[in-house]
């Protein structure tokens, strides 16, 4: 990935920002984007520089005794305060009772194991860093653990935050912080970068992957299965001859994911229904046509409907369930009542 990071141009002007934002100040940097993977990987290639015991220019060496603990995950100078289901993602080791399934936040236990840590001088004689990631899975409880922490950081250590939504962290945080906003690629740019890196279908994998640039290459590179529910499910959505039934599996797509999708389906179906052209799914508008058929409050109400689902969608009782009355209040709203 860190290859992939460094070939994307909006992202190596990032990383000259958070590197210029080190080198003038030692408060917490908020990194926030809607490219998370791309945004985790900026970070941690900014930790391993900080932490290299000879860099060359702005970069790690990658081969010096920090570099080589830091890549076997055992720096003793570098921490990522996660959820489990990020850690074990990211492949570090995690232990869980039998039955447990991984948080999905960052608890306030989380941030208490990081006491040992704050309080222990740097082993190899640089700074000591703390990468959050993401900060969007704090819960309440952690973080005022956190904003703690942040209000006297100690000597030579640094926090850098990475995630999607600030506004949704305390303010009493993002005062302390360095705010730094990634900027976004927009689709020729994403569609090219991910061509270069012979991705099949880019336009599709980009849109599919929510227009996050960096989801669509592990999509395309390590989730194929995922990526073809994703495609199913689009065109269930936009294929009202196809819609007397569900095809089978498409809960594994997971139902957060099937929500946002339509969400964006419907939002070129309302672009059409009033003459406008397909923004997100572009590959899509020949067969989008029959949306001009639809009536706006037909859309309103399926609009309504998937922002209450996106409310509830983390934790659906039946995931199954779930999606078939999304896709019956789909059919029944915009199928059966054109125009």
């Amino acid at each position: 990935m860190t290859e992939a990071v460094f070939s994307a141009p909006w992202l190596k002007a990032l990383y000259r920002e958070l590197n210029q934002f080190a080198a003038h100040t030692q408060s917490p940097v908020l990194v926030h984007g809607q490219q998370r993977r791309g945004l985790l990987s900026v970070a941690n290639q900014w930790a391993a520089f900080r932490l290299c015991e000879q860099p060359v220019g702005d970069q790690a060496c990658e081969h010096c005794a920090a570099c080589h603990m830091r890549q076997g995950g055992n720096h003793p100078d570098l921490q990522v305060l996660c959820p489990q289901s990020v850690s074990l993602e990211m492949g570090f080791p995690l232990e869980l009772k039998t039955g447990t399934k991984p948080s999905q936040e960052i608890r306030v236990d989380d941030v208490r194991q990081l006491q040992s840590f704050l309080h222990t001088a740097s082993s190899r004689g640089h700074e000591r860093i703390v990468l959050v990631y993401p900060f969007d899975a704090l819960n309440l409880n952690a973080a005022n653990a956190l904003l703690k922490i942040l209000e006297e950081p100690g000597e030579g250590l640094r926090f850098v935050l990475i995630g999607h939504k600030p506004e949704h962290l305390l303010p009493t945080i993002r005062s302390r912080c360095q705010s730094l906003a990634a900027t976004e690629p927009d689709y020729k740019e994403a569609v090219t970068w991910l061509k270069g890196l012979s991705v099949a279908e880019p336009e599709v994998a980009f849109s599919l992957a929510m227009n996050d640039p960096f989801d669509a290459l592990d999509l395309s590179n390590n989730q194929i299965d995922q990526l073809g529910l994703r495609k199913k499910w689009v065109d269930w959505l936009v294929s009202p001859e196809q819609q007397n039934q569900l095809p089978a599996g498409l809960e594994k797509m997971g139902f957060p994911v099937a929500v946002e999708l339509a969400q964006r389906v419907c939002a070129d179906l309302s672009a059409v229904c009033q003459g406008g052209t397909v923004e997100v799914f572009p590959w899509l508008a020949p067969r989008v046509l029959w949306a001009k058929r639809i009536s706006l409050q037909s859309l309103s109400r399926v609009f309504a409907l998937l922002t209450r689902q996106s409310a509830i969608a983390e934790h659906p009782l039946n995931p199954r369930l779930a999606l078939e009355f999304v896709a019956q209040e789909w059919h029944n709203q915009l199928v059966k009542t054109q125009s």
